[in-house]
């Protein structure tokens, strides 16, 4: 990025934090580090008397990124990590559209091998070059498809947060500024809460190593297994049974064929049967597809569970670093992130369900800027649609060229 970009972006951020006052529980018990454009942390260790302080410092310094710590401390700017004086810490759970596979990213992301007498190149992601196994350079990009997908993995949460395990209060959202969500839980109930037991809840959530037996699957006799009744399950239970009644109720014969790695037979069996296995699911007995063959049955369901375990994992995507280690600092909510322009924007609940950070977390006027770009694919911001370009001279609404310079898509002319 050259002076003349940097400038840009920093004048532009700069006009975001004079009109806008950032706000967090309990600023002063906070460990706050900052970032420059290319390096997200170059400095931390740092406090804040108060919000004031902290909006002042914005203003002045107008650092491409700013975060601070889930946890709260004595001394926040003090060093090594122990001598802080540890208060206790907020659980923060991260989704990220990066851990998510979503079919538009063979569309808009691309990789290049990183060895030059190779150069192939594609679109995708891929982990070495498909040609020669050299490592590649992968470029991302991000959509309203993969964010959706990061989104409905939080709301999952939420709903098992509250539901599960009853933390209905303190809880606050807000959109990273680029690829994902943040969901905070405050308050008592949590604040405590050491490392050992911060890992036991996300081994709850994302069901690793979960003892199917002791939620109530189980062999009943050779040819049928047993399950928790749905009417009275609770908790994981609960939600494996509910997936698996919708398999059963909702799916094809041809997707229970290939889920369940059935014949044609067997599936129009099973079709046929549908209101018997229903019933016999509302007992905690899985009814056997076939009687003359046990192990097809017992296969059929434990595919099935399977499935349900995977879809009731919360697909695995919580960022697991981020809820565990109680030092972690994130992106501060409300802040302007540097490599997209775009706002962290905190919102309630019901904001989120309708949430769209292409519209809702623009910082920017629609004043024109003119640009050129080297290359970025078609992309929706501000409620308009920019087709792809590539070596274009182009004028742009400030929010997209702000968009494009921070992504090191685009240079000022």
């Amino acid at each position: 990025m050259g002076e003349k970009e940097n400038v840009f972006l920093r004048e532009a951020f700069r006009s975001y934090y004079e009109k806008h006052s950032l706000s967090i529980p309990a600023c002063s018990e906070r460990e706050f580090g900052i970032g420059d454009f290319g390096k997200k942390i170059v400095k931390r260790h740092m406090e804040f008397k108060g919000e004031k302080e902290l909006n002042m410092f914005l203003r002045k310094e107008v650092p491409p990124y700013i975060s601070y710590s889930a946890a709260y401390y004595e001394r926040p700017s003090a060093r090594p990590m122990e001598a802080k004086g540890f208060l206790g810490s907020d659980l923060v759970y991260e989704f990220d559209a990066d851990d998510i596979q979503t079919k538009c990213k063979e569309e808009h992301d691309s990789w290049q091998c990183s060895d030059e007498k190779c150069g192939a190149s594609g679109k995708g992601k891929v982990v070495e070059c498909p040609k020669c196994g050299s490592g590649v350079k992968v470029e991302q990009w991000f959509c309203s498809e993969c964010l959706g997908e990061a989104k409905k993995q939080a709301l999952k949460l939420l709903e098992v947060v509250s539901g599960e395990l009853g933390f209905d209060e303190g809880i606050s959202i807000n959109f990273s500024g680029k690829a994902g969500y943040h969901v905070h839980i405050r308050g008592e109930a949590v604040r405590g809460l050491p490392q050992s037991a911060r890992t036991e809840l996300i081994d709850y959530l994302t069901l690793n190593g979960v003892d199917l037996e002791a939620h109530g699957f189980g062999r009943l006799d050779a040819s049928a297994l047993t399950c928790p009744v749905p009417l009275r399950s609770v908790g994981i239970a609960k939600r494996f049974m509910e997936r698996l009644v919708s398999f059963i109720s909702d799916w094809s014969a041809d997707k229970l064929a290939v889920h369940g790695n059935l014949n044609r037979k067997q599936s129009a069996f099973l079709i046929k049967n549908r209101s018997v296995i229903l019933e016999k699911m509302a007992h905690g007995i899985l009814f056997p597809v076939d009687a003359s063959k046990p192990e097809t049955s017992r296969k059929f369901w434990m595919l099935l569970i399977d499935e349900a375990l995977r879809e009731e994992s919360i697909a695995l995507n919580i960022d697991r670093q981020t809820s565990v280690d109680i030092h972690k600092i994130l992106r501060l909510p409300d802040s302007i992130h540097g490599g997209t322009g775009l706002v962290a924007k905190s919102v309630s609940l019901e904001e989120f369900k309708r949430f769209d950070p292409f519209k809702d977390a623009i910082a920017f006027s629609n004043a024109p800027v003119k640009v050129f770009i080297n290359k970025a694919p078609e992309f929706f911001l501000g409620g308009k649609k920019f087709k792809a370009f590539l070596d274009a001279r182009e004028e742009l609404p400030m929010d997209a060229a702000v968009f494009l310079v921070a992504a090191g898509k685009a240079a000022l002319e």
